[in-house]
């Protein structure tokens, strides 16, 4: 069997896709925010007011709790590692959710997370734009058989 080559790419999760995360949470709470005011208050009661408030206390505590640092997935040929700017590499399963051509949604999943893998699992977007070099490479890795990871 061969082997994809090895590759290196920047996740792209500043930028346009936390701007479409932020728009999901807010969206996501002001939809709730409208139901509970419309079904649950007087029919007087605006819920538009409710549901901006909601919307923009929900954009505020996403935008702290969302990772905005440049994560680095690598295949180094046998294995696929998951790096941090200043941290330990770890590695893990990759696993190929979504692919546009030009812009792909990659779910890593750590090799120590056991059963609760999908908790600790990190979503990494990837864009040919910043990685223009290898992205062939780096979508024949993403395509190619998973090898098992080593027993712990």
């Amino acid at each position: 069997m061969r082997v994809a080559p090895p590759v290196q790419a920047s996740s792209c999760s500043a930028g346009p896709w936390l701007k479409i995360q932020l728009a999901l949470y807010a969206l996501s709470a002001a939809v709730a925010a409208w139901w509970a005011a419309s079904t649950l208050w007087e029919p007087g009661s605006p819920p538009a007011l409710a549901s901006l408030l909601a919307a923009a206390i929900a954009a505020i505590f996403a935008r702290r709790e969302l990772s905005v640092s440049e994560l680095q997935l690598v295949w180094d040929g046998s294995a696929w590692r998951l790096q941090s700017p200043g941290g330990e590499a770890r590695s893990g399963r990759v696993m190929l959710r979504l692919d546009l051509g030009h812009w792909m949604l990659v779910r890593f999943s750590p090799a120590d997370a056991g059963r609760l893998a999908w908790r600790s699992a990190t979503w990494l977007p990837l864009s040919r734009r910043d990685v223009a070099a290898s992205w062939p490479a780096l979508r024949v890795a993403l395509h190619a058989p998973q090898p098992a990871l080593p027993a712990a």
